[in-house]
């Protein structure tokens, strides 16, 4: 239940709570013992976390409370019965407490009008600025947001004017309606001004700054005057909570240092009795700064580039001729291959936890020759020396097979894990390429060595050659084991042995439609002859092409295996996947290991399997000329 305390409902959490004190009351009154106190100190920690998540529901709670409150009060306006803010606040007193009075506020660091207490507007006749007021300016600017500020004022005074009549008259059932509706006319008032407000508007703006001629003119300050503002936007730091910290959940809000230390004792105090450790890091607290959209670089130069001109001011890049610009960076990295184990997927796969199996080694048909006999009647009227045919059966003999570990390790520095992921994903990925072909050429040495090597020659083109192998050595197997004809048989082969037949089709003599053969074409006729192929990427691995050299030529030989299904047996003795290792070397040096270890084996319960190396030819060539006259021409087809 601790393991998911955060999915656990309000009374499962009591639940759990009360079970763990009643627990503890036992233990506490039985005599105390090293065990005894172990138990209560596990209890303890345990009635923590269980704490910890109850106050955090709690603060989780009071928080949505707020937040209904809010919204419920921006719907529906102040509650009937509560004093309006004017009663209490003076007229003058337009920003809130923590901000300055409204006469020394910027036109620009204003509240919104949605934000403003309804009777905080200053009367149409006080918003206007004397004239003396006006001459102590220093710069057309500043006029230019007195003056922006004072008409704002004056719309913003009028609409809310409205507001509050509209409030008082609505009934009671119909207020929220209403105050909606208001705020919308407000709004429109605010984007498309009414022609008697502009005309007030102007007029204001004529007296205040005693320029006739700027009634239609925009005021703004010279470029060169204007205040350069840059936001010293503060990055904000979360902190949250590891795992196994009695009272915390992982991954839980820690509010300050304080609770830091608070947690950090805790967690010693868990791994106290923990013995060894080799550089072990486990952690407590994480410190995550959040940055705003304007200080985050990405992998976009260009974006980056006007990010930082946006802070540090206008730079330019002077070059002459060329492209004249910084080239875009490409982080993503080109790669390809496969990690499929067709080998292993072919064979019946058990599990083998205890590191092996034993079985029995079965007995061969071939064993039975003289158990079985014929006991005719004359041998029966005269028997002499003669006696019925008999096996002696002797004990089992049994078999081991223990499965090994197939390894994989790759070292990183954290500075590059970090800075390059693009890099370190990509070198996982071929690690874990190279790890899949390791363990299947490891699985094709032990099918070897429980297979017994034969070879064959080549006469024709390997597209007939090979069906016709196959077809031989299935047909003597199922004759040595007296075997039913419908009995699949498995085979293993190169998989580039299929492109070698289809290429050797293509080869054939004009006419014979083998320019377009499938894949499946080449598994159809295996198939027809009673085999299921499996073809192996890791079998027969060509080599490096070499440069100004010829293209490499289809391989002359190749090696494939066949055997009745359920012969081997693959044994899976568990994975482990992507692990970390960390020592104190390790960290020493800023770096870290992943590893995968598979633990893998191979065991033959049956009786017969086969591995054959075959010479081979791409030529095109169907069938061979032989002269068996010695001397005259005669066409025969041989094999």
């Amino acid at each position: 239940m601790l393991d998911t305390i955060t999915e656990l409902t309000d009374e499962q959490i009591v639940d759990l709570q009360t079970e763990i004190v009643t627990e503890f009351e036992t233990v506490e009154s039985a005599d105390p013992t090293p065990q005894a106190v172990e138990n209560m100190t596990a209890l303890a920690d345990m009635l923590d976390t269980v704490r910890g998540e109850a106050k955090r529901r709690e603060a989780q709670a009071e928080e949505l409370g707020a937040r209904a409150a809010e919204a419920a009060m921006r719907v529906k306006g102040t509650p009937e019965g509560a004093e309006a803010p004017a009663e209490e606040t003076p007229a003058e007193e337009e920003a809130p407490e923590a901000e300055a009075p409204a006469e020394e506020t910027p036109a620009e660091e204003e509240a919104p009008e949605a934000d403003m207490p309804m009777a905080k507007k200053k009367p149409m006749g006080e918003a206007s600025i004397a004239t003396e007021e006006v001459s102590e300016l220093s710069t057309e600017a500043e006029v230019t947001e007195v003056i922006e500020a004072e008409t704002e004022a004056e719309v913003t005074f009028a609409a809310e004017t409205e507001e509050v009549a509209v409030a008082e008259v609505a009934p009671e059932a119909e207020l929220s309606v209403e105050v909606t509706e208001v705020a919308e006319a407000s709004t429109t008032q605010e984007s498309t001004i009414a022609p008697q407000e502009q005309e007030g508007q102007e007029a204001t703006m004529t007296a205040a700054a005693q320029e006739p001629e700027a009634m239609d003119v925009e005021v703004q300050a010279p470029a060169d005057r204007r205040p350069n503002i840059q936001a010293n936007e503060v990055a904000a730091v979360a902190i949250t909570a590891g795992a196994d910290i009695p009272g915390y959940t992982a991954g839980s809000t820690i509010k300050d240092m304080g609770e830091v230390a608070e947690a950090m004792s805790k967690r010693l105090h868990g791994l106290r009795r923990v013995n060894g450790g080799d550089g072990e890091q486990h952690i407590v607290a994480s410190l995550a700064t959040t940055y705003p959209e304007a200080r985050q670089l990405t992998q976009d130069a260009e974006s980056n580039w006007a990010k930082v001109q946006a802070v540090s001011g206008p730079a330019a890049i002077v070059a002459s001729g060329g492209h004249s610009a910084p080239f875009e960076v490409k982080y993503d990295i080109f790669g390809f291959g496969t990690t499929d184990r067709p080998v292993r997927d072919s064979l019946p796969r058990f599990s083998a936890d205890r590191g092996g199996i034993r079985y029995i080694v079965p007995p061969v048909l071939s064993d039975y020759g003289n158990a079985v006999g014929v006991w005719t009647n004359a041998t029966d009227t005269n028997p002499g020396t003669d006696v019925k045919s008999s096996l002696t059966v002797t004990a089992a003999s049994e078999t081991t097979v223990a499965t090994d570990a197939v390894t994989l390790q790759l070292q990183f520095g954290n500075l590059m894990a970090r800075a390059y992921p693009e890099l370190i994903a990509r070198h996982n990925e071929l690690a874990l390429i190279q790890h899949a072909r390791e363990a299947e050429q490891y699985l094709v040495s032990k099918l070897t060595a429980g297979s017994t090597a034969v070879t064959t020659t080549s006469l024709i083109g390997v597209a007939r050659d090979f069906l016709v192998q196959i077809g031989r050595a299935a047909t003597a197997m199922r004759s040595r084991h007296r075997l039913d004809p419908s009995m699949q048989l498995r085979a293993i082969a190169p998989a580039w042995v299929k492109d070698a037949m289809i290429a050797d089709l293509a080869l054939n003599m004009p006419g014979d439609s083998t320019l377009n053969v499938a894949t499946s074409e080449i598994e159809g006729y295996l198939a027809a002859r009673g085999v299921n192929i499996t073809f192996s990427h890791d079998l027969n691995v060509y080599g490096a092409q070499s440069g100004s050299a010829a293209l490499n030529e289809f391989a002359d030989t190749f090696t494939w295996f066949l055997f009745a299904e359920g012969t081997f047996l693959f044994l899976d003795g568990g994975t482990l996947d992507l692990g970390i290792i960390r020592d104190s070397t390790l960290v020493g040096t800023n770096d870290y290991k992943m590893f995968v270890e598979t633990f893998e084996g191979i065991a033959k319960v049956g009786v017969e399997s086969l591995v054959v190396t075959s010479t081979i030819s791409v030529n095109g060539v169907a069938a061979a000329l032989r002269d068996t006259t010695g001397g005259a021409t005669a066409a025969a087809i041989e094999y």
